[in-house]
C-alpha cells in the first residue's frame, strides 16, 4: 500500500509491484548448479563479460523475477479497473476480489519458493567467480556492476520477507482489515478510546516484524528499521537532524506570516468551474509538461492516484470540484510528476528499475506541483489556458500575478487537517506525526496518550486548538494500515524537490523562461538524467543526490525556498 497525501486534500496512490514472502531461506550449494557457470571468457578476451551469458542460475533467476513482476502488473490492471471503471456493486466487488486473490496467491508462491533463494546465492557465487577472471577491474564492467546491485536488492528483499513466520503474516493481514474498520468507526464517532486497542496492536505487530527483519544487527534502531521499509538508507538519526532544522526555521517564520496584514486575495479560486472545462485544462497541462498519454491514460476517480502497469503503461487520475478549480489541477500535475518518473524508469522488469524510495517518488510529484506549477512563470504561461476555459462572460478575468498569489495564499483557518494544509504549514504536520510514532515505537509514549500529545503539538506548531480527535489524531489512515515510518517520506520528498529545483536552475539558467514559454522538455529530461533512469541503482536518497548533484539531502534549499517565497508574498 502506497498512500500519499498533499495540499488541498488530494490523496495519491502510486503502485510499485512488491511481493511479500514468508518461506524459509536455505543456501544453495549443489555441485550441479555450480557447474552451470560457463566460464567461456578468458583473461585475454576483449568482449565484455556478462553474468547472464555465463551463469545459468542468474538467467533462471531473472526469468523467475520477471514472471513475478508481470503477475503483479496484471493485478495492477485489475485494481485500476476496480478503482476507475468497475461497478461498485457488492457482487462485482466479490468477483474481482476472488480474481485478485488468485493472482496474489500465485505471485506469493513464486516469490516465496525456496528455489528463488538458492538461485540468488548461486548467482552471487557465479558473479564472484566471473569477476575474478576479469582482465581489468571488474567494477569497470557495467554489466557485472548492474548484476551485483540486482543480486543485492533481491537478496535483501527475499531475506526480509522470508524471515516473517506464517502466523505473524496472517495476523498482520487480519489486523489490517480489523484495524481499518475500527479506525473508520472511531473517526465517525469521535471515539479514540475505541480504536486504541487496535492501534496498540498495530504498533506492536509492526515492531515484531521490524525486530525480525533487522535480525542480529542490533546497531539498527527499531524505528530506523521501520523507516527503511519506505525510505531505504535513511535512519532516524539522519531524519532527526533534517526535521529539526526545518522545525526551527518554520515555526517562528509561520508566526510572522500569520501576523502579516498583506495576505493575498483568494478570489480567483472562487466561483463556478465546469467539470468538463477543468478536465480539459488538466489534460492540456499535464501533456504539456511531459506526461506521455500514448503510454498511459488520464481518468477521474474518487481520490487522485498514479498506477504503473509497466513503464509503457502508466495511468493517472484526478478529481474535480465545481466550486474550486485549483484542487483538480494541482492533483493532476502532482500525479503527472509521479507518472513521468515511472514512465522513464528502465524496462528490465526487475526491482532494479523501480523507484528508489517513497521520498524520491514524492520529490518528483512535488517538483512539478510546487516548483513548476506554483511558480509565477507557470501562470504567465497557463493564464490563457485558464481564461479560455473559465473566462466566458469575463467570469475569470484575473492577471497572472493575481492567480499566482491566490494559489499560493495561506489559509490559516484550515490547518487542522494535513491533506488540506498549504505547502508552508504542511512540513510541521509531517514532523508532528513523525515525533509521535517514533516516541510510541521507543516506548516513550503510550498509545492512549497520543491525543493529548497531538493536541499539545498542534498548539505549539500552529497555535490551533484541536476541537476533537476526528479532526486530530484520527484523521490519517496510515497507522491503521501498519504503515509506521511512512509519514517522513512526505517531507523528505519536499526537501529533495527543492534541492533538485536549485540544481536544475543552475544547469538550466533559462528555467523560468522555459516555463513561461511552455517549453518543459529540457526540465523533464534533466530530471530523467538525474533521477528517473537510475531506479534503485543507488543505496539511498542521499547517495543519489551525492552522485548526481554533488551533495546529500540538505534542508537549506527547502527552507530558503519557503522563506523567500512567502516573505515576498506576504511582504515581510
Amino acid at each position: 500500500m502506497a498512500l500519499l497525501s498533499f495540499k488541498h486534500a488530494s490523496k495519491i496512490i502510486y503502485c510499485i509491484a512488491s511481493v511479500s514472502s514468508f518461506a524459509p531461506h536455505r543456501s544453495y550449494a549443489s555441485t550441479a548448479a555450480r557447474a552451470s557457470l560457463k566460464m567461456t571468457a578468458t583473461a585475454t578476451s576483449s568482449a565484455p563479460l556478462t553474468l547472464e551469458e555465463h551463469s545459468a542460475a542468474y538467467k533462471e533467476l531473472l526469468d523467475k523475477l520477471r514472471t513475478i513482476t508481470h503477475l503483479n502488473h496484471a493485478s495492477s490492471v485489475l485494481n485500476y479497473d476496480r478503482s476507475v471503471f468497475m461497478s461498485s456493486s457488492e457482487r462485482t466487488s466479490l468477483a474481482r476480489g476472488k480474481q485478485l486473490a488468485v493472482l496474489a496467491t500465485i505471485a506469493h508462491e513464486k516469490a516465496t519458493d525456496p528455489q528463488l533463494g538458492k538461485l540468488i546465492d548461486q548467482a552471487t557465487a557465479d558473479l564472484q567467480q566471473l569477476s575474478s577472471t576479469c582482465p581489468n577491474d571488474p567494477t569497470n564492467n557495467e554489466d557485472l556492476t548492474t548484476a551485483k546491485r540486482i543480486l543485492e536488492l533481491e537478496k535483501r528483499s527475499f531475506t526480509k520477507s522470508t524471515c516473517i513466520p506464517v502466523e505473524l503474516a496472517a495476523h498482520k493481514a487480519s489486523l489490517e482489515a480489523s484495524a481499518y474498520s475500527a479506525w473508520v468507526k472511531a473517526r465517525e464517532t469521535d471515539d479514540f478510546a475505541s480504536f486504541a486497542p487496535s492501534l496498540k496492536d498495530c504498533f506492536d505487530t509492526a515492531k515484531k516484524i521490524a525486530e525480525l527483519q533487522r535480525g542480529d544487527n542490533k546497531d539498527i534502531g527499531l524505528y530506523s528499521q521501520m523507516l527503511d521499509e519506505f525510505e531505504m538508507g535513511m535512519p532516524e538519526e539522519r531524519i532527526d537532524a533534517l526535521f529539526q532544522e526545518v522545525q526551527d526555521a518554520l515555526v517562528p517564520f509561520i508566526a510572522k506570516i500569520r501576523g502579516s496584514e498583506n495576505a493575498p486575495s483568494l478570489e480567483p479560486l472562487k466561483g463556478s468551474f465546469p467539470i468538463d472545462a477543468q478536465k480539459s485544462v488538466s489534460q492540456k497541462i499535464v501533456k504539456a509538461i511531459g506526461f506521455d498519454e500514448s503510454h498511459g491514460r488520464i481518468d477521474v476517480s474518487v481520490h487522485p492516484f498514479t498506477m504503473s502497469l509497466s513503464n509503457a503503461d502508466v495511468r493517472i487520475t484526478s478529481r474535480f470540484s465545481e466550486s474550486e478549480w485549483y484542487q483538480g489541477l494541482a492533483g493532476s500535475v502532482h500525479e503527472a510528476g509521479h507518472a513521468m518518473y515511472e514512465q522513464h524508469l528502465g524496462d528490465s522488469d526487475l526491482g532494479l528499475d523501480s523507484a528508489l524510495s517513497m521520498g524520491v517518488h514524492e520529490s518528483q510529484s512535488l517538483f512539478w506541483e510546487r516548483h513548476v506549477g506554483l511558480s509565477r512563470p507557470f501562470y504567465r504561461w497557463a493564464r490563457p489556458i485558464l481564461t479560455e476555459a473559465f473566462g466566458k462572460d469575463d467570469k475569470f478575468d484575473y492577471s497572472a500575478e493575481e492567480i499566482y498569489n491566490a494559489v499560493n495564499g495561506v489559509d490559516f483557518e484550515n490547518n487542522l487537517i494535513r491533506v488540506e494544509a498549504d505547502e508552508l504549514n504542511y512540513p510541521l504536520h509531517v514532523i508532528l506525526r513523525y515525533n509521535i510514532e517514533r516516541a510510541v515505537v521507543a516506548g516513550e509514549l503510550d498509545v492512549n496518550d497520543i491525543p493529548a500529545e497531538w493536541n499539545k503539538s498542534m498548539k505549539e506548531f500552529f497555535a490551533i486548538d484541536v476541537p476533537n480527535d476526528t479532526k486530530g489524531c484520527l484523521q490519517d489512515i496510515h497507522w491503521s494500515c501498519l504503515a509506521i515510518g511512512y509519514f517522513p517520506t512526505y517531507l523528505l520528498g519536499s526537501m529533495m524537490a527543492a534541492q533538485l529545483s536549485h540544481y536544475c536552475k543552475k544547469d538550466l539558467p533559462e528555467f523560468d523562461n522555459l516555463i513561461e514559454k511552455g517549453e518543459f522538455t529540457p526540465i523533464r529530461e534533466w530530471l530523467t538524467e538525474k533521477v528517473h533512469k537510475h531506479g534503485k541503482r543507488y543505496a539511498s536518497l542521499d547517495d543519489l543526490l551525492v552522485a548526481e548533484v554533488g551533495e546529500k539531502l540538505n534542508s537549506k534549499y527547502f527552507i530558503d525556498y519557503l522563506t523567500e517565497k512567502y516573505s515576498d508574498l506576504y511582504k515581510i
